[in-house]
């Protein structure tokens, strides 16, 4: 059986009009319906996802779900998780953003932070990132590298760059080491500036080097506010 042109037309325009009626997958429903306390996006790959998880829960506890963004996902024993598409579900995560009290932005790649820096996020998912900073809610992000120092010329500079833009915009940037024989997500100083900040956010506790310089006015601060300065082991 031969189509015209404007049948087959027809039924391309059907097609794509039950796909936008396809409701969520179940597993994107259940994260809706969820209780979790912080929202966690996956981009892609997640070095040693084992210690950042690690950091996660010492920062914001247990209630936490992972949302993956692309293929690369990991298994994550105490933690729920689900994958979501951000081309065909948009509502579904920016519904999750509004919830939430807690969102992270985990490991997230070079090119992508040079593009958030350079506000390219039109067509990506950083733009529902930016969305939730301007309805006055944080976005935390945790770095698999500590941000490079300034080198002029190098795309170090433009990274360092990219990351000051993006704190200066909002976001707040903390590290995990994926490599042995180092600290994860800890701090070398701590002032009082840490210690509101940790009460912002929400958190209860602030990690720092086993050698790390804690301000007097600091632990007078995290007493007042009741947070927790806790030295990492060595």
């Amino acid at each position: 059986m031969n189509l015209s042109d404007d049948q087959i037309q027809k039924i391309i325009e059907r097609a794509q009009s039950a796909m936008r009626d396809v409701p969520a997958a179940p597993h994107v429903r259940d994260a809706l319906a969820g209780d979790a306390d912080t929202l966690v996006l996956v981009p892609g790959f997640v070095p040693a996802p084992e210690r950042a998880l690690a950091v996660l829960a010492r920062q914001y506890g247990k209630r936490t779900q992972l949302v993956f963004l692309s293929d690369a996902v990991f298994t994550a024993d105490e933690t729920s998780g689900c994958s979501l598409d951000w081309a065909t579900q948009q509502n579904e995560l920016v519904e999750m953003l509004v919830r939430a009290q807690h969102a992270v932005l985990l490991a997230p790649n070079t090119a992508l932070l040079a593009r958030m820096g350079a506000g390219d996020n039109a067509e990506d998912f950083s733009e529902a990132l930016v969305r939730r900073i301007l309805w006055g809610k944080a976005v935390d992000v945790l770095l698999d590298f500590e941000p490079p120092k300034f080198r002029r010329d190098t795309y170090f500079a433009r990274l360092a760059e990219a990351i000051d833009q993006l704190t200066s915009m909002g976001f707040r940037f903390f590290t995990y080491q994926p490599c042995e024989g180092t600290n994860s997500g800890v701090l070398a100083l701590v002032t009082e500036r840490e210690v509101v900040e940790a009460k912002q956010s929400g958190r209860k506790t602030i990690v720092c080097a086993a050698g790390a310089i804690v301000t007097p006015l600091a632990v007078d601060t995290a007493k007042e506010l009741q947070i927790h300065i806790e030295r990492a082991q060595v």
